[in-house]
């Protein structure tokens, strides 16, 4: 029986950067620090003026009338050491480096593209932050009752995996969701001294006493407002969405709660503040953490290809005018048909008519005609020739509709079939323009009849009879198969209740969003029928799911950021149903999200760069930090753990615009790497990184990250291939067991890693930031104002941590070689000032110099079994999943290899087998699927091809190689070159001596 619990990956390393990046941020806050406490004490005495005319109470010690406790979060560290962690985590991440902080406060941000797990990121930052530094109150802002409700559905599928993760480690949590109607429940938030969450709307704080309750004194709370004893805490207060909450009035509601820092979670920040971290849709897509975006589109043709007129009547009242009914912008950037009054020679793109630029180059000619006589009115539009009333042009939107339905359940009945054996559940997704559509005549699902809902019913059976499996798959009425979730208009006095149009930005839009965030389980489940979503507004922050694999527009495009926010909505990674529960797909070839568009793929994709660019994305450019994360070499070349950084990154853009390679971002036809002779011309600290720099500039294509349907193509399996004897006997030996032992030489250990740390960085003192305060307890709240400030050491003021058991159970050496290490690095000292830096400075070392080591001293042995067996082979050959043509190399002797193309993931890897292909002493040839790995000491790895060839006419050779950019190990990454010396250890071991990395130039074929 399969669980329908959500599995989550707690070692992702994008996830665990971003998580770091902000606990790093505190470096050198000592763990037990003195927990700070705020008692609030009065005795009600003869009324005082406070400074803001409310009656105040006379602060007492002795006379306690009354007595609150509040436990909190407490920083001390100075904003020298806070500006200090903030500048070494921005250099690491590749990120601009601030001189000083940009707010008074400590408010950072953290950008993670849409269906990353910006949500689990900063929900396990908590506990890190209490895990590290003892911290306990976290306040979650959100901008709305939708992304309220999906965070506190995320907490509670992820409440096992946090307690599995953090039990043991002594910490507990509890998390609630903030109502006015239960407002005395933040007593125990203040009180409590575990691990308190809670989840507020920035509605719920925003206001004064006339108009939200945390605003309010109350009984209950000892005469205090609730907003006291949240400001006691000085919570951690992570925004989700902080964009949405950038007016002066929500800065100020947030000011209210006295945060300790200010944590700002977003895929598109408008302002920017303190960057920590970023994982823009570049990077998102590098490292296949969403969905590959395909764009199918379904265009009207020919001449009647026009955009839509309708001419109502001619007018001449107070001079010539044709009121007519157009396609216009609103304010919120979205198209409604509006009758408008146009002017002769006027266009009808002018912002005063229609703001459209669809109707560029449009104008009504000079020459119109009145009705007279029983003949109608007419006039001459330039583009199009004599229009009469009643008469309309570019109106075949229904047709077109009708076939983006179409395309839109072909493509979902495909998908099916792909992937419902394997557990994973299909969802399509249609955005219309009116509830009315949908609905028709009906009231609910139930009953619905309008425009869509018979287009859809009837296209789908259509669909569905032409193939038995798309009938056996789906055998169900198409009104059990669609739903839609629109915002309910309560009916009065017993009568129904109606679905409503609404802006997506509306209180009345909660319960639609509540409804489908609420059933989010239910919709990935096999017993819920339904797969086809109709929604009219849901395009919000905090709808999604990640099964989304078809979104279809049924309305135009308004306002540009509405691509964004459509793909936004299903661009997570897909979730296939297990015995564990539901677990991620990452496999590029099953997590597509296809959107159906009635423009051309040309249009979507350049509309869509404009959209990322003004939200400060350059996709398909190359970026001005494009390059910060390029290794660093030594001076004797070889690759460090440093990276180029920020300001190396735009030294290298700067130069590359100035010799015009790009121009602003956009690569010109200049940037040939592929000719003979080319070269970037790079300064001279820059050479030996041109090659790096070069392909990186190859990335920067709109095509990589947006496909065109059309160019979907997928491999035919070469199945005679699998009953070939010669063929099974390759498989089977290149596929046998190993295990591994490994010898170290303690002595060459502790040297190594002795010299790293004496030449690493010298660590800072801990430092105490110590404030002098006075209180004022009011009626209104408790009052403080800032009296003085000093820092000073901290040295000796703190228990040490134990640093062999933290060093020992990071690395797995022994008690004695570790205090062998410390004692000879000479740096003891350092520890005893700073010693949460110093114990990450030597895991670090020491994990890193073991690496080194491990792989001189790995020793594999053959052992019974297969990493990969050949019928698994044979069922993943057949499963088919979704290819595009400008991955993949069309081969001329299909019969060579396993497939009629061959995957590849860089030019030398095309190039690779485009000479295998045509070498006629290969016999056969294969590019290895990602599940054929081996264990090495410092990972899986996954070898590049498997090769047969034949010498002398008769013997096959068996052969492995890698191919890589170089054969110079200094300019590869040491974890490359550890996994590569492992390989040759283990197949040597099960027989297979022929194993090398290839390099253009010198394939070693």
């Amino acid at each position: 029986m399969s669980s329908t619990a959500f599995q989550f990956d707690d070692s992702q390393q994008y996830q665990l950067d971003a998580i770091s990046s902000v606990v790093d941020l505190l470096d050198g806050q000592p763990k037990d620090a003195e927990q700070f406490k705020t008692t609030l004490r009065g005795k009600l005495a003869v009324p005082a003026s406070g400074d803001d005319g409310q009656a105040a109470f006379e602060f007492s010690e002795d006379e306690l009338a009354q007595e609150v406790g509040a436990v909190g979060n407490s920083l001390v560290l100075d904003e020298n050491t806070v500006l200090a962690n903030l500048q070494r985590v921005q250099d690491r991440n590749g990120l601009e480096v601030l001189p000083q902080l940009r707010t008074e406060t400590l408010d950072f941000d953290i950008e993670m593209e849409t269906g990353t797990g910006k949500t689990y990121v900063y929900l396990r930052t908590i506990f890190e932050l209490a895990d590290k530094y003892n911290f306990t109150k976290f306040v979650i802002l959100v901008p709305s009752v939708a992304i309220r409700e999906g965070v506190s559905a995320s907490i509670r599928q992820m409440r096992k995996h946090f307690e599995d993760l953090y039990k043991k480690r002594g910490i507990t949590f509890d998390s609630m969701v903030y109502s006015g109607k239960s407002a005395e429940e933040v007593q125990s938030f203040a009180t409590s001294t575990n691990v308190q969450i809670m989840i507020m709307t920035i509605d719920s704080v925003r206001g004064n006493s006339n108009t939200r309750i945390i605003h309010q004194n109350r009984d209950k709370l000892n005469g205090l407002k609730p907003i006291d004893y949240l400001r006691a805490t000085h919570p951690v207060v992570i925004m989700d969405e902080p964009q949405n909450m950038e007016s002066l009035l929500s800065k100020s509601a947030v000011s209210e709660l006295e945060p300790v820092l200010t944590l700002r979670y977003s895929a598109t920040h408008k302002t920017l503040r303190n960057v920590v971290y970023r994982l823009d849709p570049v990077d998102a897509h590098d490292l296949g953490l969403v969905k590959q975006i395909v764009v199918a589109d379904v265009q009207q043709l020919g001449a009647d290809a026009t955009p839509y007129v309708k001419l109502v009547e001619v007018r001449n009242d107070k001079g010539w005018g044709a009121r007519l009914e157009l396609s216009c912008r609103k304010a919120d950037g979205s198209l409604e048909r509006r009758i408008v009054t146009v002017k002769p020679n006027q266009e009808l793109s002018d912002p005063r008519i229609t703001d459209n630029p669809a109707y560029e180059g449009w104008r009504v000619m000079s020459e119109m005609n009145i009705s007279f006589g029983g003949v109608p009115g007419n006039i001459e539009l330039n583009m199009h020739g004599v229009l009469s009333e009643g008469e309309t042009i570019g109106a075949s939107t229904g047709a077109i509709y009708k076939e983006m339905i179409r395309e839109t359940i072909r493509e979902h009945l495909r998908k099916e079939t792909q992937l419902r054996s394997k557990g994973i559940k299909v969802l399509s997704l249609f955005f219309i323009d009116k509830v009315e559509n949908f609905l028709g005549d009906g009231t609910n699902n139930n009953d619905a009849n309008g425009q869509f809902v018979q287009w859809f019913d009837e296209v789908f059976r259509e669909e569905r009879a032409r193939s038995a499996t798309w009938q056996e798959l789906l055998p169900q009425d198409p009104s059990e198969l669609r739903r839609g979730y629109f915002s309910v208009l309560k009916g009065k006095k017993g009568a129904a209740d109606t679905f409503q149009d609404t802006t997506g930005k509306t209180k009345d839009d909660d319960d639609a969003y509540q409804l489908i965030m609420q059933q989010k389980e239910r919709l990935l489940s096999e017993e819920e029928p339904v797969r086809f979503i109709f929604s009219h507004s849901a395009l919000r922050e905090g709808w999604d799911n990640p099964n989304v694999f078809q979104i279809c527009t049924l309305r135009e495009i308004g306002k540009d950021t509405e691509r964004r926010q459509t793909l936004g909505r299903g661009l997570r990674l897909p979730v296939a149903r297990s015995a564990d529960g539901y677990v991620r797909v990452a496999d590029p070839g099953i997590a597509t999200l296809t959107v159906i568009s009635n423009e051309s793929y040309k249009r979507f994709a350049d509309e869509l760069q404009k959209d990322y660019k003004e939200a400060g994305v350059e996709i398909g450019r190359v970026r001005r930090a494009e390059f910060s994360k390029i290794p660093l070499r030594d001076d004797s070349g070889i690759l460090t753990d440093a990276v180029f950084g920020y300001e190396r990154s735009v030294a290298v853009w700067n130069h590359l615009q100035a010799k015009g390679f790009i121009d602003d971002g956009v690569v010109t036809p200049k940037f040939q790497p592929n000719q003979l002779g080319f070269t970037l011309d790079l300064p001279k600290e820059f050479d030996p990184y041109e090659r790096d720099i070069a392909e990186l500039i190859g990335r920067a294509n709109i095509g990589k990250y947006v496909k065109q349907a059309s160019k979907r193509e997928p491999r035919k399996l070469n199945k005679q291939l699998f009953s070939n004897p010669e063929f099974e006997q390759f498989w089977e030996t290149i596929t046998q067991r190993t295990t591994y032992r490994v010898n170290v030489d303690r002595k060459k250990l502790i040297d190594s890693t002795v010299d790293a740390m004496r030449a690493a960085p010298t660590i800072d003192p801990l430092r105490i930031q110590v404030t002098r305060a006075g209180v004022k307890v009011l009626r209104g709240g408790a009052k403080g104002m800032e009296l003085g400030s000093r820092s000073a050491e901290l040295r000796g003021s703190y228990d040490l941590p134990n640093i062999i058991g933290e060093l020992q159970e990071a690395t797995s050496l022994t008690r004695h070689t570790i205090v062998d290490i410390l004692l000879k690095s000479g740096r003891l000292e350092e520890f005893i000032q700073n010693p949460n830096d110093f114990i990450t400075m030597a895991k670090r070392i020491m994990q890193t110099e073991l690496a080194k080591i491990v792989v001189d001293g790995v020793q594999y042995q053959k052992i019974n079994g297969s990493i990969y067996e050949l019928r698994q082979l044979l069922k993943d050959g057949e499963d088919e999943k979704d290819r595009f043509l400008d991955q993949m190399y069309k081969l001329e002797h299909a019969e060579k290899s396993d497939f009629d193309y061959v995957i590849y993931e860089s030019e030398p890897e095309r190039q690779f087998a485009e000479l295998l292909d045509g070498r006629e002493d290969i016999k056969f040839f294969m590019k290895l699927p990602n599940k054929f790995k081996i264990d090495t000491p410092v990972g899986p790895y996954n070898p590049d091809w498997a090769i047969v060839k034949q010498e002398d006419g008769e013997e096959r050779v068996y052969m492995i190689r890698e191919t890589k950019s170089t054969d110079d190990e200094s300019k590869r990454r040491p974890s490359e070159n550890a996994k590569i010396k492992a390989a040759t250890q283990h197949f040597k071991a099960i027989g297979v001596e022929d194993y090398a990395v290839s390099v253009p130039g010198s394939w070693k074929v």
